[in-house]
């Protein structure tokens, strides 16, 4: 059998990546070896295996690989490789293997998955592994940090867009993040091993770009968020037993620096170890906001005011609460409500009928729509009202039963989402409605374009 024969036979081998399986480590390196031997560097197999390499241990791979074929594939990769996963411990390693391969550099390489050794290694072997990183991947724009990382965060990765890192964060390593890398647009700081660690996160106004963030819940300085102009998601997360109520302080200053801008809440309660009082987030005071959504929670009776009059949508997902009558006072341009999987205590039957005489008693442009799921309850009243009825009070409240796979948000386990836009801050041109004698809220809200 010819060269020719041996590689169209290998590439249509089961050794290659399809849609019934992922080929083995094994498989890869056999099908790279003999591909360094006999197929044409133009060969679209090396396509395919670059595309593979991506996500395989390319530094075991290419050590395994006699220096003839080393000095073939190094440069092949420095070529076509856009993407690489290795060894937090490996990168030195690779370094010389490139430069062996004579390249010094892999300038098309934009993401690195750096994950745990494979092996136990002291801290101590690790120092300086990124800045070697830097070196050899001089226009990595994502890099995502699975390993503990104890090094200084180096000057020479000023291209990232993208910073993820799951493990330890520590106060000197968040400050020359935001130092080196002015470019950040996205950045994931989880702290997975150091949860009670109270990060300072004053220098964050530094990445001005950012627009996607994520930090622990415990913070200091955490009003400085306010200064990112640019900013559209912020999500705090905490994977433990949030502390008592010592939270609140810190999302009630994100909340009213950003009250003009803020959109969108969404809140999951799993790990909190208190009920839930709404009224002391200040979602009042927010302007902007239409949607607050929340999950897992268990809410006390609100002790003060809740949602502003811009609020469109409220859902409740896994809830536990007395009414929601009391979570809808004053909202007279709420849109939808939904209640899915949620115990109501005080319902007795008779929800729709109280959320039918609240909203009758509002000032309002439009009927409200009611989304639930999971409630026998709400079912069962549902039931009982005849079509005559319906028909009738549908000019107030509408009322629909979706399955479990039609909720329309999903919010990660103990995690406080917040999305913003633009900031509304003006005041609306009461001249395109001097039509009207006497302009109500609703009419301003519209010019406001809610």
């Amino acid at each position: 059998m010819s060269n020719e024969t041996k590689l169209e036979a290998l590439t249509t081998s089961s050794s290659l990546p399809n849609s019934t399986g992922t080929p083995t480590f094994n498989q890869i390196y056999a099908t790279l070896r003999f591909c360094l031997r006999y197929a044409n560097s133009t060969a679209n197999i090396f396509n395919r295996l670059m595309k593979m390499l991506e996500v395989t241990d390319l530094t075991t791979i290419t050590s395994m690989l006699p220096k003839e074929e080393l000095e073939r594939f190094v440069p092949m990769v420095a070529q076509r490789l856009t993407r690489v996963r290795m060894d937090i411990g490996d990168i030195g390693k690779f370094q010389k293997l490139c430069q062996e391969g004579g390249v010094s550099e892999m300038s098309l390489i934009r993401r690195c998955d750096l994950v745990p050794p494979k092996l136990r290694r002291d801290d101590g072997n690790k120092m300086g592994q990124l800045m070697l990183l830097g070196q050899l991947l001089p226009r990595l724009e994502h890099l995502n940090m699975q390993a503990t990382i104890t090094d200084p965060f180096p000057v020479n990765l000023r291209h990232l867009h993208t910073l993820i890192v799951h493990q330890s964060v520590y106060q000197e390593m968040l400050e020359r993040i935001c130092e080196n890398c002015p470019l950040l647009q996205q950045l994931y700081m989880r702290n997975e091993t150091r949860p009670n660690t109270y990060l300072d996160i004053a220098h964050i106004v530094k990445c001005n770009q950012l627009r996607d963030l994520q930090l622990p819940l415990m913070l200091q300085t955490p009003v400085a968020v306010s200064y990112l102009r640019n900013l559209k998601f912020l999500t705090l997360q905490r994977q433990q037993l949030w502390p008592d109520m010592d939270w609140l302080p810190i999302v009630q200053e994100i909340i009213n620096a950003k009250r003009d801008a803020l959109q969108r809440l969404s809140l999951d309660g799993t790990w909190l170890t208190t009920p839930l009082d709404l009224s002391l987030l200040l979602l009042h005071r927010c302007w902007a906001l239409k949607d607050v959504l929340l999950s897992n929670c268990k809410l006390a009776d609100p002790t003060g005011k809740l949602l502003p009059l811009s609020c469109q949508r409220f859902g409740l997902k896994d809830c536990t609460l007395s009414s929601p009558i009391y979570f809808l006072r004053g909202c007279s341009q709420l849109n939808l409500l939904e209640l899915h999987k949620c115990q109501i205590a005080k319902s007795g039957g008779k929800l729709l009928m109280e959320l039918l005489k609240h909203r009758k008693r509002l000032p309002t442009l439009h009927p409200l729509q009611l989304h639930f799921s999971d409630s026998t309850t709400l079912r069962s009243e549902l039931i009982s009202w005849n079509q005559k009825k319906s028909q009738f009070w549908e000019e107030w409240l509408q009322v629909r039963e979706l399955n479990e796979h039609k909720m329309t948000w999903k919010q990660q386990l103990a995690t406080i989402t917040m999305a913003f836009g633009e900031p509304v801050n003006f005041t609306p041109d009461l001249d395109k409605l001097k039509e009207l004698s006497d302009p109500t809220p609703a009419d301003l809200l519209k010019e406001l374009n809610f």
